[in-house]
Order: C-alpha cells, then structure tokens, then sequence
C-alpha cells in the first residue's frame, strides 16, 4: 500500500498542473477583452452637477458647458455624414420651462422640445476626453437647467445622458453697440476725411487780380502806345 501512495500523488500533482494551466489559458483572454470592453466614464462636468446631496448651484449661466470622461473621445462626423443631419455629438441646454427636456432621456419618442429655447450655439466639439458648446447666454433666466448630453467613445459606443445645475441670477441682455451720439440706433458717422491734396485748378479770384482786369490793363497799354505814336509822328511831319 505504501508504494503506490507515491505515484498516487504525483498523477494527483499532474492533474491538478494541468487543470490549473486549463484554467489560465481560458481566463487569459477574458482578462484581456475585458478593459478593450469598458466604456468610458464622466468623471467632471462645468457647470458641476447636482447631486442627491448637494445641488449645483452658479452666479448665472456660463458661457460654455463641457463635460470630461475617462477616455479620450470620438469626433463628430462631417455634417454630411451626420444621420438625418443630426450630430451623434451634441450638448443642448435647456430651462427649467421645458418641460420635457428629461424625457429626451427617459422616453425620447415623447420628448416635444420644438417651444423649448436651447441656450447651446454651434456644433459641439470634441478635444481629447473632453466634449464642450458655447453658450448664449443673452437673457437666460434665473432657476434650474437641464444640460442633455450624447457622445460616442473610441470603441464606437455611443451614450447620452443628462445632468441639472441652478443659476442664481438672470443673466444680462445683450447691449447694443451705442453710436457716437450716445443713441444705440444711431449708426456710426463717417470717419472725418484727411485734409485735401493740393489741386493745380486756379486759384479762386479773391486771392489777387482777375483776369477781365488784366486784360484792361494791357489793352490800356497797348491804346496808350498807339496814341503815342500817332502823337509823334503828327509832330515828325510838322517838323519836316
């Protein structure tokens, strides 16, 4: 009996070397595949989002929204390679008066966002892990808004979701350039011209004697000598 205990364990030894080899080379691809499967994660959003703990809350609404992954991001296509013109990229930003900005998200066959004002302007853009849109914020009232975001990771994934900040103030009108009275219809006068080059057209007659007298006083000259000469040559003849 004592004999065959040693052979017992080295065939036990084997089969489990060769179990666990088994078992290595199963779980290597898993373990491989499994971050190429991972999406990425938002980790910060500006504006901050609100929390079931702390609501986010800012002076007004900031010029720009942006959102930060875990990941470097996809760039948007072309507008025209875009599906029915609609960027699979976009941020929109809408106030607390439209109501159905959450169910671009929880039910988007229901959503009626044609009366909503989108604060967002221009295409989204993509740097890196980051996805950010102007914001117009002319006019944009005091309260909640609903910031609904889609984009699509270096995988291909695409994901959407939205978060909600609170402005505290209503944010300025636009003002409009004033002109230089002061009224902000007027429109800006001409710039005033630079002095005028000098010009070889004459000189107006006040600056010295005209021409009409000129001439008289030549042709007076001219009627003078002539009596002169009469004069001497009635004299000549007398003399002779």
């Amino acid at each position: 009996m004592e004999r065959d205990s040693h052979p017992r364990r080295l065939r036990l030894a084997r089969s489990v070397s060769i179990a666990a080899l088994a078992v290595a080379a199963f779980a290597a691809p898993i373990a491989v595949a499994s971050p190429a499967a991972a999406h990425s994660d938002l980790i910060a959003t500006s504006p901050e989002s609100d929390t079931t703990d702390q609501p986010s809350v800012v002076e007004v609404l900031p010029e720009e929204v942006s959102l930060t992954f875990s990941d470097d991001l996809t760039p948007p296509l072309p507008e025209e390679q875009q599906a029915g013109g609609e960027s699979t990229t976009q941020i929109r930003v809408f106030d607390e008066t439209c109501e159905d900005a959450g169910l671009l998200i929880a039910d988007p066959g229901h959503a009626d966002t044609r009366k909503c004002t989108n604060y967002a302007t221009g295409e989204a853009t993509v740097d890196g892990p980051t996805v950010s849109t102007a914001v117009d914020t002319a006019g944009a009232p005091a309260g909640q808004y609903t910031v609904v975001w889609q984009v699509v990771y270096e995988d291909g994934h695409a994901a959407s979701q939205m978060f909600t900040f609170t402005t505290e103030s209503a944010a300025p009108e636009a003002t409009p350039t004033a002109g230089p009275s002061g009224d902000p219809s007027a429109e800006p006068t001409a710039e005033p011209t630079s002095a005028a080059e000098p010009s070889d057209a004459p000189a107006d007659e006040s600056d010295g004697i005209s021409t009409p007298v000129i001439l008289s006083i030549v042709g007076g000259i001219i009627v003078l000598a002539i009596v002169v000469f009469i004069v001497m040559m009635i004299a000549r003849s007398r003399r002779s």
